[in-house]
């Protein structure tokens, strides 16, 4: 503990400078990777108007967009370990920003579906390959840093989202919308990519390129992924519904929930590589589900102002898991390459986001809204229980030890 402790007040001055110079160009990654995507969610009522969809048509270009997603993230665990994390980071960058412009070029429901196909793979190349550059440049620094990542996706969807409602205030088209946004951040993130690390040479050869359905050793940090974004996606998709509904919030107020789930866990993720350096990951985790459970029971309580701070509360403590958990998955003593882990666990934590909100509607339509939530507290008891099975660590960064 004493040496956690220590390594709160440790500089990154004998972290060489471009291991600092490669920290800011992922981070520049994380908030491309939010920031594209929230541009893209934004504009979906304008996308649907200009294509002449109806809401069953967009449910299924969706369908394209996570079926897209998951096969991107499939591949990447297998491109990052041929290729190495630079390379297919730069290839995810143009992948995704030079297809959202076509999205509203799309000439209707079929050709849409296959754009955000091709989106959503980019999104899932981008996702793996930041994370796995992430954890190389994670194992030089003298504390956990992977929050800090994290959190940059979270302020980058909350630029995007901004931007967004600027552009759309200032009535400016989805089309030139995108093409500004894309443009931008190709040529931020290109120019950034330079300074990213290149793959390991000694580890090349040990490598494996064979993507692996999770096995025993990496099931617990799966599960822990799966159900953590399980929490967040029901989060993003329901706060405005639950505070409309089941605690009779005014739409203005409603609209609100979201704001704050996402501004709590974007905090949530800048405090998490500090807490973890003080406390250590396993314990964290611990620690910040129970927070999430709190934020469950809060949101259940039908007066507006303070079921919104629960989702404020909420956000704050699963915010941190998700980043935790891959750190950990990146510093366990595995068989199989953290690039192919990271992979399997990226996927099986996607499949709880989109999870997670489809359940909670078919309870709700059994029960009520209210009554759905409660199964949430469950699934954060599962996350802390789960943490009592990870493997142990291997090579790691000195200052993040087992708890």
């Amino acid at each position: 503990m004493n040496d956690r402790l220590s390594n709160l007040f440790q500089s990154a001055d004998d972290v060489p400078r471009t291991v600092r110079t490669a920290r800011v160009a992922n981070g520049i990654a994380f908030v491309i990777l939010g920031a594209i995507f929230a541009t893209w969610a934004v504009r979906i009522p304008a996308i649907e108007t200009l294509l002449r969809l109806s809401k069953a048509d967009i449910g299924i270009a969706l369908l394209g967009l996570a079926v897209g997603s998951v096969l991107g993230l499939i591949a990447s665990g297998v491109l990052v370990a041929r290729y190495g994390a630079k390379a297919v980071v730069r290839l995810a960058i143009v992948t995704y920003c030079l297809l959202l412009p076509v999205i509203p070029l799309s000439g209707g429901l079929y050709s849409l579906l296959a754009v955000l196909a091709g989106f959503g793979f980019g999104k899932g190349l981008l996702d793996v390959a930041a994370n796995t550059q992430a954890l190389h440049i994670e194992r030089v620094y003298p504390r956990q840093i992977m929050g800090g990542f994290h959190a940059l996706y979270s302020a980058g969807a909350l630029l995007g989202s901004l931007v967004g409602a600027l552009f759309t205030g200032l009535g400016l088209s989805a089309r030139a919308h995108f093409l500004v946004l894309a443009a931008t951040f190709l040529a931020i993130g290109l120019a950034a990519s330079v300074w990213l690390l290149p793959p390991d040479e000694d580890d090349a050869d040990e490598t494996d390129t064979e993507f692996a359905l999770p096995s025993r050793e990496i099931l617990g940090f799966c599960l822990i992924g799966f159900c953590a974004l399980l929490v967040e996606g029901i989060a993003n998709d329901w706060s405005a519904v639950f505070l409309e509904g089941a605690a009779g919030a005014r739409p203005a107020v409603a609209a609100l929930g979201f704001a704050a789930f996402a501004l709590a866990m974007t905090l949530g993720r800048f405090a998490a590589d500090r807490a973890v350096d003080a406390i250590g990951p396993r314990r964290f985790i611990r620690l910040t589900v129970a927070i999430s459970a709190l934020g469950v029971i809060v949101t259940l309580v039908p007066i507006p102002p303070v079921a919104l701070l629960g989702f404020g509360i909420l956000g704050f403590g699963i915010g941190g898991v998700a980043p935790v958990n891959l750190s950990l998955v990146g510093r366990a003593d595995l068989e199989r390459s953290s690039e192919s882990a990271v992979a399997a666990v990226s996927t099986s934590s996607y499949a709880g986001f989109a999870v997670g909100p489809v359940a909670i509607g078919l309870l709700a339509d059994a029960t009520s809204l209210r009554i759905a939530f409660l199964p949430a507290i469950g699934v954060a008891a599962v996350i802390a229980t789960l943490t009592f099975t990870l493997p142990g660590r291997g090579g790691s960064s000195p200052a993040v030890r087992s708890d």
